[in-house]
C-alpha cells in the first residue's frame, strides 16, 4: 500500500462508490475528535444504508498526529486492505477500509470545495481531482499555446499520447496529429520514416516519400518511445529541430518545416543521457517543457471517477459495482495503469449479465492477475528485425539478389528490406548477374 502520511493536508475519508458506484465519490474531513462509522451515521450526504453494517461499526481516532481505525462491531466484518481487522491499526495514505459491503478510503488527497474535476469528459485518462493529475492539466493548459517542444514522461498506460493530443487540440493547430513509435525501426528505416526520401534515392525507392515531419505540416508530430531513437540518428534529428528544416534522403535541398514536436517516453531520458544512450543536447532541445504523468497507484483516489468515465466510454454509464469488485478496484496495484483499468472494466461488462452489478468473476480475476504478472515479470518487447551490412550481403549472395525471397525469409516486407539495403548502401542488381 502507499506510504505513511507525509502531507500537510487534513486527513480525509473518501466514500468512493456511493449507491454502488452510480454516483460521484464524496469526501469528509476527519475531525480531531474522531469519527463514528455505522449504518445510519450522517458521515456523508446520505446516511449509510448497508444492511451488513452495524449501527456502531468502526471508529477513526487520533493519537497525536496518527490516525487509527478501531472495529466496534464483533463479527461486523471490518476489513483493512482486504484483511479482517483484528485490532486497532494505524491508517496510512490510500488505505481501504471495508465496513460490511461498503469500501471507504483514508487519504490526504482532499479536494477543495470548488474544484470538482471528476466530471466525465472526452479524455477519461485525465479524469480526477488529486493534486498530481490537476498538475498535469495545469501544465497542458500552460504550454499548449506556446510553440515549444515538449517531453511527456510516464509509465505504460498513463496516457502520454492522450496528453500529446490534448496539446495539439488546445494549441489550435490546423494540421494533422501524427505519431511514430521510434522503437519499431532500425536507424536507416527511422530516418526515411521521419525525413522522407526522393524517388531513386535507393533501390526500391520507386516514388517520393515525404516523411512524417513534412506530412504533419501545420500540425503535431509525436515521437513515441523517444528513448529508443538510435544514437547515430540523434544528430540529424537535433539539426532538424534547431533549423526547422529537413533534407530528404537522396536530395540536395532542405525543406522548411511547420510542425510541433512532442517526445514521449516511459523511461527517464535524463537517465539515458547519463548512460550515454541519449544525447544531452538533443534532450535539452526536446525538453523545453516536461510533463510527468503519475502512475495510477499514486492517485488511487481518482479510481472512482476514472471508473465512471471509462464505463461511459464503454457505453455502460450507470452500471453499478458489486462490493467485492469495488474493493478490488481500489486495492489492485495497476501496473498497466489506466489502460489496465479500462481493460478490466471492459472484461467485467462482458462477463456480467446485463442489468446486474459488475462482478469480480473468474474472467475479471484472471485479467487482474495478468496485470500483476506484467508488473512482476514484464514480457520483453519483440525486437525489430535489424541486419548489418555483412548479413545483408550474405542474404544477397544466398538468394541471388532476389529481394522478395529475402524478405519472406527474414520476415519483413519487401519495401522495408529495400530500405535496409539502402541504409547499408547495397544494390541487389550486381548479385543477380552472378
Amino acid at each position: 500500500m502507499p506510504h505513511a502520511l507525509q502531507s500537510a493536508s487534513p486527513p480525509t475519508l473518501l466514500f468512493p462508490f456511493p449507491n454502488h458506484g452510480t454516483r460521484p465519490a464524496q469526501c469528509r474531513a476527519v475531525p480531531r475528535d474522531g469519527l463514528l462509522l455505522g449504518r445510519g451515521a450522517p458521515v456523508f450526504d446520505e446516511p449509510f444504508d448497508d444492511p451488513l453494517m452495524a449501527p456502531a461499526h468502526a471508529e477513526l481516532r487520533f493519537q497525536g498526529s496518527r490516525a487509527f481505525v478501531h472495529d466496534l462491531a464483533s463479527g461486523g466484518e471490518t476489513r483493512l486492505n482486504g484483511t479482517p481487522l483484528a485490532e486497532p491499526s494505524e491508517l496510512r495514505e490510500g488505505d481501504v477500509i471495508r465496513l460490511g459491503d461498503t469500501p471507504l478510503m483514508f487519504t490526504t488527497q482532499a479536494r477543495s470545495p470548488g474544484s470538482r474535476r471528476d466530471a466525465i469528459g472526452d479524455e477519461p485518462e485525465l479524469t480526477g481531482f488529486t493534486p498530481s493529475i490537476e498538475a498535469v492539466r495545469r501544465s497542458v493548459e500552460a504550454v499548449a499555446p506556446h510553440p515549444r517542444t515538449v517531453v511527456v514522461l510516464g509509465e505504460t498506460g498513463t496516457g502520454k499520447e492522450i496528453v500529446a493530443r490534448q496539446l495539439h487540440r488546445r494549441a489550435g493547430r490546423t494540421g494533422p496529429f501524427l505519431a511514430v513509435n521510434c522503437g519499431g525501426f532500425s536507424e536507416g528505416l527511422l530516418a526515411s520514416e521521419l525525413f522522407g526520401h526522393v524517388r531513386g534515392a535507393f533501390t526500391g525507392a520507386v516514388a517520393e516519400q515525404q516523411g512524417l515531419f513534412r506530412a504533419a505540416r501545420g500540425g503535431t508530430l509525436l515521437l513515441d518511445e523517444a528513448g529508443e531513437i538510435p544514437l547515430a540518428l540523434q544528430p540529424t534529428l537535433l539539426r532538424a529541430l534547431e533549423t526547422w528544416q529537413v533534407r530528404p534522403v537522396g536530395s540536395t535541398r532542405d525543406v522548411p518545416l511547420d510542425v510541433r514536436v512532442i517526445a514521449a517516453s516511459n523511461r527517464e531520458l535524463v537517465g539515458l543521457v547519463q548512460q550515454g544512450r541519449f544525447r544531452a543536447d538533443l534532450y535539452a532541445r526536446l525538453a523545453q517543457w516536461v510533463i510527468r504523468l503519475p502512475p495510477l497507484r499514486d492517485r488511487r483516489e481518482d479510481i472512482p471517477a476514472l471508473v465512471m468515465a471509462l464505463l461511459e466510454r464503454l457505453e455502460e454509464r450507470g452500471r453499478s459495482l458489486a462490493p467485492d469488485f469495488a474493493e478490488a478496484l481500489l486495492l489492485h496495484p495497476w501496473p498497466l495503469n489506466v489502460r489496465g483499468l479500462s481493460n478490466v472494466l471492459s472484461i467485467a461488462t462482458i462477463a456480467t449479465p446485463a442489468g446486474q452489478p459488475l462482478q469480480l468473476g473468474d474472467e475479471v480475476l484472471s485479467a487482474m492477475e495478468d496485470n500483476r504478472i506484467e508488473q512482476l515479470a514484464p514480457v520483453p518487447d519483440v525486437a525489430p528485425v535489424v541486419l548489418d551490412r555483412a548479413a545483408l550481403e550474405e542474404l544477397l549472395r544466398r538468394f541471388g539478389g532476389r529481394v522478395a525471397e529475402m524478405a519472406r525469409h527474414v520476415g519483413v516486407s519487401r519495401p522495408k528490406l529495400y530500405r535496409m539495403l539502402w541504409a547499408a548502401e547495397l544494390d541487389p542488381a550486381p548479385f543477380r548477374q552472378r
